[in-house]
């Protein structure tokens, strides 16, 4: 092989042949001749220019974010998932269920888009090329119908065939093959239940409930099972919005044997808890840690009665939620005798009496001034402003009214009994664990830690704008709150693969990655007879943290001859 070398002499360039030469596994340059100077056009004509057609691109796509989420879909295997499970033989290119679920799921994960939206919002993306879809195959009667097949009903026999709960089982399989949980533990899972704002009256899973943003709203339930070790979900279900937290227990119990963990703990709220749900986990070889309502008077009495002693033996290190002492206690509850632990949070404890002293003065001082500015006509009349001042203070008072309707006074006092039952009781609550090696302070630590389900239901609101849900049919109802789960289970999987990175690279936390990630476009431009794909926004820290998680190949600059 020649080439020619420029070499300056003297302000001037002399153009010289040189030839390669490979001697062994090495190659040199050896001097063939001199061809003059650069400027002796005679002699050594200029380089003549090579002139490229190239086709300028006529736009950009949006790459970064939704192809690192692509990716993940592609390692859980969620699209051939969905499609074998629920029967659905189609070719690559095909547009099949899996593939629209999966890319439905992805906007809600980046950017919330019904379905009538979604197919201006893909066409801006790299979705297409990524999943290999046809090009006319994703209008919004493609992305609807693809929800009937994961759940239906079966048209001869009139019965739901759900899809759903295989495919939750198959994709946790997946998922804890791909990243097993340590030697030696086990799975700890946390249950919870939260409500949902629906419209419409026609969905039969649509009742009256409370809601606690709302307050009494036609509404639907969705319950989560997370695990602790990486917060990514086993299984999901929905229920009717007048359903209690202890109502879905017992849906839970024949749903959590699906999944065949052996040696498990469940841990859940305490407006969960009934003798019925502890007793059959137990039976089924659950551990069970779970908070007990303050509601039986057997609880009452175990609360009320326990001493925690402010002791450093008895303080639960704890960041977020005020000092915690606990203690275990051996007592009758829930039909035998059982170990329990009660903790006391001493500022929830110093709220409680501040608010109710303030409270009961202030009632007092009102009282104090209605009997000695006494104007009312009649004894009932009394009664009905007495009530209003009391509001919901009235177990502290004893008022009392003379025999003799006709005469229009009261007496009152404050019932000292109540003051020091209630003081007793402030800020305290119980817990019980079926692993009686654990002590108080595990029991209280691993309860509070718990949190993480409420962030996953946080996500789903907020960062996935789930509610309020505007499907009408039940079909569609779960459907679409399957897809959901899936963005969920997206971010989930992203969220564990950049925090378990021991890479010095990784700076970014999810919500920053993605950001930048968003702002990544491919671009194509036509050189010739080859096409040349590369990426723009691109910077050093996600080019860097790309590395450190293990996908240094996802956004790479291609050239390839055009077919």
């Amino acid at each position: 092989m020649t080439y020619i070398r420029r070499m300056k002499r003297g302000g001037k360039y002399c153009l010289c042949e040189y030839r390669s030469v490979r001697e062994g596994k090495k190659v040199r340059s050896v001097f063939v001749r001199y061809l003059g100077m650069e400027s002796e056009e005679e002699k050594v004509p200029l380089p003549k220019k090579i002139l490229v057609d190239w086709k300028p691109p006529d736009r950009s796509v949006r790459t970064g974010d939704v192809t690192i989420l692509w990716r993940i879909a592609e390692e859980l295997h969620i699209v051939e998932t969905i499609d074998r499970i629920c029967n659905v033989k189609g070719s690559k290119r095909g547009n099949t269920p899996g593939k629209l679920l999966t890319i439905w799921a992805i906007n809600r994960a980046l950017d919330p888009a019904s379905a009538t939206q979604l197919e201006s919002w893909i066409e801006t993306s790299d979705l297409p090329e990524l999943a290999k879809l046809s090009k006319k195959g994703y209008k919004k009667d493609a992305f609807l119908t693809s929800l009937d097949h994961v759940y239906h009903q079966d048209e001869a026999s009139g019965r739901p065939i759900d899809n759903i709960k295989p495919i939750d089982e198959m994709l946790y399989s997946i998922w804890r093959n791909n990243h097993p949980l340590p030697k030696n533990t086990n799975e700890i899972l946390a249950y919870d239940m939260t409500s949902l704002i629906i419209y419409g009256n026609t969905c039969p899973l649509a009742n009256k409930g409370y809601n606690a943003e709302e307050g009494k709203h036609q509404q639907i339930n969705l319950s989560l099972l997370v695990s602790k070790y990486d917060q990514h979900p086993l299984a999901h279900q929905v229920h009717p919005g007048n359903f209690s937290s202890m109502t879905t227990m017992q849906e839970l119990m024949p749903r959590i044997s699906d999944f065949a963990i052996k040696d498990g703990t469940i841990i859940w709220d305490r407006g969960n808890t009934s003798k019925k749900t502890v007793t059959t986990l137990e039976r089924l070889g659950w551990k069970v840690i779970c908070g007990v309502p303050k509601i039986s008077r057997e609880v009452k009495e175990i609360v009320e009665n326990t001493n925690i002693p402010e002791t450093p033996d008895n303080l639960v290190p704890c960041n977020k939620t005020g000092e915690l002492y606990a203690v275990k206690v051996r007592s009758q509850m829930l039909g035998k005798m059982r170990e329990v632990v009660i903790y006391r949070n001493v500022s929830h404890a110093t709220r409680s009496l501040v608010k109710r002293n303030k409270a009961i003065f202030e009632i007092s001082e009102e009282l104090k001034h209605l009997k000695e500015e006494l104007q009312v006509n009649s004894q009932r009349e009394l009664h009905n402003i007495i009530v209003r001042i009391l509001g919901g203070w009235s177990s502290f008072f004893v008022i009392t009214f003379p025999e003799d309707e006709k005469v229009v006074d009261f007496q009152w006092s404050i019932k000292q009994q109540r003051l020091e039952t209630a003081r007793a009781m402030d800020g305290k609550y119980l817990l019980y664990s079926t692993d009686e090696t654990l002590t108080a302070k595990d029991v209280v630590q691993m309860y509070l830690e718990k949190d993480f389900i409420e962030k996953a239901f946080r996500c789903l609101k907020t960062e996935e704008e789930l509610k309020p849900v505007r499907h009408h049919l039940e079909t569609r109802v779960r459907a679409y709150i399957f897809v959901c789960t899936l963005a969920f289970r997206l971010l989930s999987a992203l969220r564990w693969t950049i925090n378990s990175s021991e890479s010095e690279k990784v700076t970014l936390n999810m919500s920053e990655f993605l950001k930048k990630l968003g702002r990544v476009d491919r671009l194509e431009v036509e050189l010739g007879n080859e096409v040349e794909s590369f990426h723009v926004n691109l910077t050093k820290d996600v080019k860097d943290q790309l590395v450190g998680i293990g996908m240094k190949d996802l956004l790479l600059d291609r050239r390839c001859v055009k077919v």
